[in-house]
């Protein structure tokens, strides 16, 4: 898919903005602070209804305004043109496919699949198993149907169980929920593991160009002993999870491990080889997604040059451009990616200047 129309208004230090994008690269460029990443957060935010860089909605809020909208148009796969809008005040968010009121993020997810990709993203390797567990049920969330409603069942149960635990219920009352736990569990796991392999497969083409021999391999871990079923697991952790108040073993602390030669990543490579490696496992995991389903992932990329030097960058620009997806690409100037320019056609420029948004003609 690709957006044919976007736009703003009053969108962090966005007044109004109505673009009409090229279905494949898109580059903007303007100085620091100016609002080239406020474009990109834009976009996710219609995508997602959430933020890559705060978890506080209200301060996405142009100031002085009660409230934001972004809106957008896509081709679907069918030629059909499908119209999606947010509109979010202090209070509440309202999303609308084709004018129609939908209540579930998850639609919104599945209508308009994209990743993105900017100067934090390298807590991939160095935050906590959350953000890992985020990356990778987003990959199964697009590919694998029955992976949401299990973790929709899951996610039910668990919270149920943990309540008995915080509120000190027997152990009879606890154990009522581990068969729906086991069963949604069991799948969500297989699920993870399947998609784990499936990007490991696939992760090679995107990592090989910009990092050479170094062998690039993912470890997944399920969320308890590897050598017990998750029943097993659940009955042995049961007096542990009642002095803790909580469920200790099961998908919910699952984890990928990251290695680099054989070596967790973050303690084996540099912070620039870092940031190449995390945009090569999330271009991987478009790609995949592209195809698995036949369907394109919009790229957001967020100052892809910053902490490359300009070999490396070159590499990683010849990757970009063998992607054929929708891209919007930030930039201080357009000579940093002049070899993806010169490559890549259709492409259109914007500029931000004063939250203003124009193209370059």
């Amino acid at each position: 898919m690709s957006l044919t129309r976007f736009g703003i208004s009053h969108f962090r230090n966005i007044n109004q903005a109505d673009i009409e994008p090229s279905s494949n690269l898109n580059l903007i460029i303007g100085n620091n602070a100016s609002g080239k990443t406020s474009v990109l957060e834009a976009i996710y935010f219609l995508g997602r209804a959430s933020s890559f860089r705060t978890r506080h909605f209200e301060r996405v809020i142009q100031k002085g305004q009660q409230s934001l909208s972004v809106y957008a148009s896509k081709k679907s796969k069918n030629g059909q043109i499908v119209s999606f809008g947010l509109q979010k005040d202090t209070k509440k968010v309202q999303i609308r496919i084709n004018e129609q009121k939908i209540n579930k993020v998850s639609e919104l997810v599945v209508n308009m699949p994209l990743q993105v990709i900017h100067p934090n993203s390298h807590q991939l390797l160095e935050e906590g198993p959350r953000h890992r567990r985020r990356f990778l049920d987003w990959g199964v969330f697009h590919v694998e149907q029955s992976f949401y409603p299990a973790w929709q069942r899951y996610q039910r149960a668990l919270k149920q169980r943990n309540s008995c635990l915080r509120n000190h219920s027997g152990k009879q009352l606890v154990q009522s929920w581990d068969k729906e736990l086991i069963e949604s569990g069991n799948i969500l796991n297989l699920s993870r593991q399947k998609y784990v392999d499936e990007l490991q497969a696939n992760l090679y083409d995107y990592t090989r160009p910009v990092l050479g021999d170094m062998e690039i391999s993912l470890r997944y871990k399920n969320g308890w002993n590897k050598d017990l079923s998750f029943s097993d697991a659940l009955k042995r952790a049961i007096n542990d999870d009642q002095d803790r108040g909580f469920t200790t073993v099961g998908p919910q602390r699952a984890d990928i491990a990251i290695l680099a030669d054989g070596v967790l990543a973050n303690e084996r490579i540099s912070r620039g080889q870092q940031k190449i490696l995390v945009t090569g496992l999330l271009l991987s995991q478009a790609g995949l997604y592209n195809k698995k389903t036949e369907n394109r992932c919009i790229l957001l990329i967020d100052d892809v040059a910053a902490e490359l030097d300009p070999a490396n960058r070159e590499k990683l620009l010849n990757v970009l451009n063998r992607m054929k997806v929708q891209m919007f690409l930030t930039s201080i100037e357009k000579q940093t990616l002049a070899p993806l320019l010169e490559k890549t056609t259709p492409r259109k420029m914007f500029h931000v200047e004063h939250g203003n948004l124009t193209e370059v003609v």
